[in-house]
């Protein structure tokens, strides 16, 4: 009957239809903020690479995204490394050690 009030859809999820009912939820590894309306306000995650409105995958060992939204996950610094996927930060090697750029593991450094 048309009576009934609208409510934004949540954090992680849109709705980009006026008639619909039901929000739906973002793609894998992405985030929307309250009240999104379009796929394309879904957006990766940190440590995850891809566009905006579609599913993101995780940077590389030895790589990193240290901010939200669509890119790429850069290379690890020469001096550092990152023994895991989904990484924002690369690690410092340990004293006196150093690491080629995209190093993957402390055994590199």
């Amino acid at each position: 009957n048309g009576s009934g009030t609208c409510s934004n859809c949540a954090a992680g999820t849109y709705l980009n239809r006026t008639d619909g009912s039901v929000c739906l939820d973002c793609p894998a590894n992405t985030y929307s903020l309250t009240g999104s309306d379009e796929i394309t306000d879904c957006i990766c995650n940190i440590g995850y690479a891809g566009s905006d409105g579609k599913a993101c995958t995780a940077c590389a060992e030895g790589t990193f995204k240290q901010v939200n939204g669509s890119g790429t996950c850069s290379n690890c610094a020469a001096g550092t490394y990152l023994n895991r996927t989904d990484g924002s930060v690369c690690l410092d090697c340990p004293a006196n050690t150093y690491s080629l750029t995209g190093s993957d593991e402390i055994t590199d450094c």
